[in-house]
Parts: structure tokens; sequence; C-alpha cells
């Protein structure tokens, strides 16, 4: 069911944001002007790119960072943890500005909203991103993109995958939402992913997602704007997606979990996880793929916090790797 995934399966996964998460647990959000107690702080290591590398790599996939950090604390703790985790941090740049950072408020039923200040994630430059070039032509499987880094260089990037004819797989992140100015990035991923919120923006709030049809709907909006495959998660409904060659949409259904604790970082858990399946198991389909990853991602939302949340390959059903 659903078409394979045709890339070669070497070893290495590229990704590109990065910052500390901070997050804060209340039972209401705050009206404007008005102050509250909350029942919980704490700090995470975050980013987009930064979750989906270490989600792949808990899963045991090998990866590398490419990305920016400041000169601050922060910035070196958040190499600490990539390196603790094993992932390969020769491509992370220092650039003397701050660390980038996610203010999270979540509330009792497990809702975030998110506040994100890209700081040195906004630095990442062509050069910095040119210093990786050998591992990006020849030695990766899949590239994961996000929009906390600067489009041009992202745009870059692709470009460059593609005129080398590099048979990885671009799997760009389309968050956070932008309503213009991604056009050329769309059509040269691979696949592109987004949430239920991002697809209307992306597709000019044409049409509301409350339902599945009307998830196909805009799926096939953002088909016909030239994308090879676009996957759109709808949270404790799973997935939809549906590609060029297979336009007709399929939805991958999961478990509903009943009373989420933490959504915080479950796209991310999800992305991470579908590049390593794309890597490790290339003879799935693609809606076999997705369905593990969103199995992954709903085991996520049962506990606090955004990488921590993440589960360990060990502590998964082994059916999920075979």
């Amino acid at each position: 069911q659903g078409a394979k995934a045709e890339f070669s399966p070497k070893k290495a996964i590229a990704k590109r944001s990065l910052g500390i998460v901070v997050l804060s647990y209340t039972s209401v959000l705050p009206n404007p002007g008005q102050t509250i107690h909350g029942k919980q702080f704490s700090l995470d290591f975050g980013g987009k790119g930064a979750n989906q590398c270490i989600a792949a790599q808990k899963l045991g996939a090998d990866t590398v960072f490419i990305g920016c950090v400041g000169t601050d604390i922060f910035g070196k703790d958040i190499i600490n943890n990539f390196e603790k985790w094993g992932v390969d941090t020769q491509f992370i740049t220092k650039k003397s500005v701050d660390t980038g950072v996610a203010q999270i408020n979540v509330t009792d039923n497990g809702e975030n909203y998110i506040i994100f200040v890209a700081g040195a994630n906004g630095t990442l430059q062509k050069e910095d991103v040119d210093k990786a070039h050998d591992l990006l032509l020849n030695e990766t499987s899949v590239v994961l993109f996000q929009f906390e880094t600067p489009l041009e260089t992202t745009e870059f990037i692709l470009n460059k995958l593609s005129s080398a004819n590099s048979k990885c797989c671009k799997i760009v992140n389309g968050a956070p939402a932008y309503s213009n100015s991604y056009q050329n990035i769309l059509k040269l991923a691979d696949i592109f992913c987004v949430n239920e919120s991002e697809a209307e923006i992306y597709t000019n709030c044409i049409k509301k997602i409350d339902s599945i049809e009307s998830a196909n709907e805009v799926l096939s909006l953002l088909l016909n704007q030239g994308c090879k495959t676009v996957i759109i998660t709808l949270g404790s409904l799973g997935a939809v997606f549906a590609s060029k060659d297979e336009p007709k949409p399929q939805w991958v259904k999961v478990s509903k979990i009943e009373n989420p604790i933490d959504t915080s970082g479950a796209g991310d858990a999800f992305l991470g996880s579908l590049a390593y399946f794309i890597v490790h198991t290339p003879n799935l389909s693609l809606y076999e793929q997705i369905k593990r990853a969103c199995i992954i991602a709903t085991k996520t939302v049962q506990f606090k916090g955004t990488q921590k949340s993440y589960p360990l390959k060990h502590d998964l059903p082994k059916e999920l790797f075979s």
C-alpha cells in the first residue's frame, strides 16, 4: 500500500536548526496583561532540526548536524548534548550571537503554544554549509530541512543536491510556515511535510482542515503547487499523504491517546523517525514508513519535554524494526 521510497540506504542524516527550549506548564493561558501561576518549569534541548536529529539518533541512525550555535553557555551545552547521543557535530559553526531559543507554554490538555527566536540559526550561510560539501553529496541518505534557518540557504543546499543528481531523500519540514517565498523550495523537495495549520497557510487558507476529507483537499492543493510528495500530519488522527505519481490521498491512522501530557516536539519525533525508516527500511512502502513514524511520535506525547520524551530503539516493540 503506497509507493516505495526509492533512496540509497547510506548511513548519514543531516539536519539544520537547534536551540534551547524553555517549557512552562499551566492550566490556562494568560490573557493580555494578565499574570498567572504556572505548574512547572523546565529547560530542554530543542529546535526542530535538533529534535529530528536526536529522534533519529535514538533509533540507531548515524546522524550529522549542520547548523549554528552562539558562543554563549547554551551553545556549548547543545554541542555537548549532541555528542552525548553520538551525533557528529563537526559541521556546527559557532557565531558571535545568541543561541536560538524556543519558549513553549503547555496546557493541561497537552496542547502547546510556541514562540521561536532564531538567534544563531538565522546566521546559517552558504559557506557554513559548503564545509559539508562532500558529506552532503556522497555520504548522505536523507537531508532534513526546516524553515527556522534562512530560506535562501535552504534553497542553496536543495539546488546543490539536485544539480549533483544526488540520490539522497530531501525532506522539507515547512515550519514555521511562511505565506510566500517558498515555491522553489517546495518544488525541489522530495517530501514536503507540514501539520494542519501550516498546510492551511501554504494554501492561503482556502480550506480549513477539520476532517480527513478537508485534509485530503488541502493535500491535493499542495501537490498542485509542484511538490513530489506531500505529508500532512494530523495529530491524534495520524497523517495523510499523496504523491505526484500516486495522487490519490492515503490516510495513515494511529491509536488515539486519550490523555496526552505534552505534544511539544511530537512532529519532530515523527520526522526524525521517518528519516530513520527511509534509511534503514528502504524496502518498506512509504505508507508503512509513515505508519511506523506515527506510532513513535504518538508515544512521545505521553511524556513531558521534547528530546527527553523520544524513545530509544530498545524501548520500542521489535516489530517496528522488522
